[in-house]
């Protein structure tokens, strides 16, 4: 490490805590514990950021050179973007390969470029389902079989409708969840998330089956009244909540915010359940598979103190003691192989620990630019207010994607270079 005369302050800029209770108060314990093992670190800023801030603000800050020393982003493509612009620098450079190696390699692959790797998860955030019980014993379901089958899921949502609950929630007003759609709804027809990235370059159109059918889906649910009626006018915040009053029958969501949920609710009252699939998906494609993204971190070009950042980093994400503190502080899963297994007691924890390990993928909205997301945002809006058919979205979607191609030349450049040049998983 570098000779430090004069005691120096870290800042982190992280996001999190609405999706995993706990985590800044785990965070600045963190920092208390570093500190005082580490005397060249007077203190460390932790900045807690609202979702919508968390790019223009680092945006703002790379530009006038003056940004965190760690700064949180989504991961995939939606953080890799900011290496191609610049903003920041590999983490491999102060990590050996040994060291990453702890950390999950579907989530890792989503954050390495070109031979290095960019964005570390800073835990785990898993997409799956999870059902309320007693909604189920109420509306004639058995609450130990979850449907499997997307007929079978359409159905549970009627009788959970009839018996005068929510089906599923969603949330527009924010956009993200027309993000969600696809993540949790749209890869039964990918051999790998190849598929998906023959979309973004080009290759095949978002308007082909395999790459559209979630819309006609999506349309499905709202048909048939499966869906609460103001989702066009709130969150998805507001919508999570819904779950949580216990008004809602099946909740797409993510591993930290069901496990909190577990936590408030009573750990008796939830099951999970992998994401329905349609019953002609492929058998051996990403259908079974469970999408781990991270919520994910990484080291600015300009940051003041990379070295250290990186140090502390190790800190949190890889150390056992740390990495098995964030899960019974927050709930949510480290993106580390340090946990110690027999922590995880709750049956509904096991589960969602078990898929985890034993059928990792990969994540639909790490794998495309920020401008697809963006731009499903207002296709979503406009789809669910009943504007656009499920024909005319794909549609949409695709004319938005060859946009992105025509503006950005060097991005399909840096996007082809990450398909050809993946880091392999499993381990080998």
């Amino acid at each position: 490490a570098m000779a430090q005369d004069e005691p120096i302050t870290l800042r982190m800029a992280y996001w999190g805590e609405s999706e995993a209770p706990g985590l800044g108060a785990w965070l600045e314990e963190s920092a208390e514990m570093y500190k005082a093992e580490h005397p060249n670190i007077a203190d460390i800023e932790l900045v807690l950021l609202e979702g919508e801030a968390i790019y223009p603000t680092f945006l703002a800050q790379a530009a006038a050179g003056n940004p965190p020393d760690i700064q949180f982003l989504w991961g995939g493509v939606l953080g890799l973007e900011q290496a191609w612009a610049g903003n920041i620098r590999p983490i491999s450079d102060f990590w050996s390969e040994e060291e990453l190696r702890h950390i999950y390699c579907p989530t890792r692959a989503e954050g390495y470029w070109n031979g290095k790797q960019y964005i570390l998860p800073l835990y785990m955030d898993a997409w799956l389902m999870a059902y309320n019980k007693d909604i189920f014993k109420e509306a004639g379901l058995d609450p130990e079989k979850p449907p499997i089958y997307w007929d079978e899921f359409v159905a549970a949502l009627e009788k959970i409708r009839d018996a005068g609950y929510i089906g599923t929630y969603m949330g527009l007003k924010d956009g993200y969840m027309a993000a969600w759609i696809p993540s949790l709804l749209g890869m039964d027809y990918y051999t790998s998330i190849t598929d998906e990235h023959m979309a973004v370059i080009g290759e095949e159109s978002l308007t082909e089956k395999k790459h559209a059918y979630w819309w006609t889906l999506w349309k499905e649910l709202l048909d048939k009244q499966l869906v609460n009626d103001d989702l066009g006018s709130i969150t998805i915040g507001e919508g999570q909540d819904l779950f949580l009053q216990g008004k809602v029958g099946i909740g797409m969501s993510i591993q930290p915010l069901i496990t909190s949920w577990m936590r408030q609710m009573g750990e008796d009252k939830i099951g999970v359940m992998l994401s329905p699939k349609m019953r002609d998906a492929l058998p051996d494609g990403m259908a079974d598979e469970l999408p781990v993204p991270g919520a994910d971190i990484a080291i600015p070009t300009a940051a003041a103190h990379p070295e250290e950042a990186a140090d502390f980093l190790k800190f949190i994400l890889i150390n056992p003691e740390r990495v098995n503190a964030m899960f019974q502080q927050t709930g949510a899963f480290p993106g580390s192989d340090q946990l110690d297994i027999s922590s995880v007691t709750l049956p509904t924890d096991k589960q969602m620990y078990q898929w985890i390990q034993e059928r990792p993928g990969y994540t639909y909205n790490y794998n495309y630019p920020g401008d697809f997301e963006t731009s499903l945002y207002t296709i979503g809006q406009r789809f669910v207010a009943g504007e656009l058919t499920p024909e005319q979205a794909a549609q949409e979607y695709e004319a938005a994607a060859a946009k992105w191609r025509e503006n950005n030349p060097q991005g399909v450049e840096n996007f082809k270079i990450w398909i050809d040049k993946p880091l392999v998983c499993p381990y080998q």
